[in-house]
């Protein structure tokens, strides 16, 4: 790796960094990414492996200075830290002791890797400091490593490899957006904000499933032939679920890609905004009817002109202090279940074989009540894994349930 000095200063974060950075002061938000493999990985392959990756993206090589008046990425020289897990511990664990450990913003960087051993193969588990990155962005750090394993690097693509990605506010003030004004009636703006649990480090209960064989297939098709999307679909499951155990109104939090929905650029930083919508009780009879009311008010609420709004309201007002942070935090990203969707991936690299099984991201963020479900599909399987304190045991098999329900019904004609 190129030799940084400490006084090196990469960047200042942008207002969303800062906002996050802030929020983290005294709630760690960081999440894991988790790829089973069927052959084995080596501790020091691994290690290699990933320093070869830091060389790619910058913000994999830095730390959080907070000692300015406005907090600064400043380069580290350290490398991603590889710790090894006895062989055969359940990843769910892993993941759940990963949430108890916060990464401190100094001396970075701010990802760290778990390798658990296994007799057939390997489990390595990513975990990102949500100050650098986020879902999608972590997929990329996945993909490259599979490519290091292989023994590639990644020369083929140069995206970012000789320069700091700019905050997402930037990006976000030269889009052309001329899009005509929408409705955003459904977000629950209303809701209550979301009340704080201060951080103690208590192991968070994790969950984890996939689709049986051949409904994700099944799902995708329906989806289609519905004209909704199959996050649209996930959030219709599981507001039923949270309906069938009694709540009149469920509201859901979806990250939304900023990568997609207003071309930014891919990379390994943070780009993305904060979409909610909500369900009522007497909504849920039909279910496709639920899916497309999340659809379209999804759609609503990733139009570029209204993500360009947002970016620019944080900019002029931005929150100075971890309590400003938390109370914007909390009153923008308060509901009943968070469902961040990576949707399909594809991260085999340099012609060799990728990761039979992909789960994640697993977070939390010390909100009360909090569900937080990561989905990605990879190989034509979605998978979910959610993490929470107060579990409600039925979640991921009734949603499946649902789900396959509603795949097994006749639709409507592709």
């Amino acid at each position: 790796m190129p030799t940084f000095h400490a006084e090196d200063v990469v960047r200042e974060l942008g207002a969303f960094e800062r906002t996050i950075d802030l929020y983290m002061h005294r709630n760690p938000v960081q999440f894991s990414l988790v790829a089973e493999f069927d052959r084995e990985v080596s501790e020091p392959a691994l290690a290699r492996a990933l320093e070869r990756v830091q060389e790619r993206h910058p913000l994999l090589r830095v730390s959080v200075d907070r000692r300015a008046p406005t907090a600064r990425y400043r380069w580290t020289a350290e490398r991603i830290s590889v710790e090894a897990a006895a062989a055969g511990t359940p990843w769910q664990a892993v993941v759940a002791d990963e949430q108890t450990r916060p990464i401190p913003p100094e001396p970075g960087p701010l990802a760290r890797a778990v390798l658990v051993p296994g007799e057939t193969g390997g489990v390595i588990v990513l975990t990102f400091a949500h100050q650098i990155t986020d879902g999608t962005g972590a997929v990329r750090v996945l993909t490259d490593l599979v490519t290091a394993l292989d023994g590639g690097d990644g020369s083929d693509e140069e995206t970012f490899r000789h320069g700091v990605p700019p905050c997402q506010e930037d990006l976000l003030s030269v889009l052309d957006t001329t899009e005509p004004e929408t409705d955003t009636s459904r977000e629950s703006s209303a809701d209550a904000p979301g009340e704080l649990t201060p951080f103690s480090a208590r192991t968070p209960h994790v969950s984890a499933l996939a689709l049986p064989d051949g409904l994700t297939a099944r799902l995708v098709n329906r989806c289609r032939n519905e004209n909704v999307s199959v996050h649209a679909a996930l959030c219709a499951a599981a507001c039923t679920v949270f309906h069938r155990e009694g709540r009149n109104r469920v509201t859901v939090l979806s990250p939304v890609d900023l990568r997609r929905a207003a071309g930014l650029p891919d990379g390994v930083a943070n780009r993305f905004a904060g979409a909610r919508t909500v369900s009522e009780e007497s909504e849920a009879g039909d279910f496709w009817e639920l899916a497309r009311l999340h659809h379209r008010a999804l759609e609503q609420q990733r139009t570029p002109s209204l993500l360009k709004a947002g970016a620019q309201a944080l900019v002029q007002q931005p929150p100075t202090t971890p309590e400003e942070a938390e109370a914007m935090m909390t009153a923008v990203t308060a509901a009943d279940i968070q469902i961040t969707n990576l949707g399909p991936v594809e991260v085999s690299g340099n012609g060799g074989s990728g990761p039979v099984a992909v789960w994640g991201p697993a977070q939390t963020t010390q909100l009360r009540g909090e569900h937080v479900l990561g989905v990605v599909t990879v190989g034509g399987l979605l998978r979910m894994t959610e993490l929470t304190h107060d579990p409600v045991a039925v979640l991921l098999p009734a949603m499946a349930s649902v789900l396959a329900q509603q795949c097994a019904t006749v639709g409507p004609s592709s």
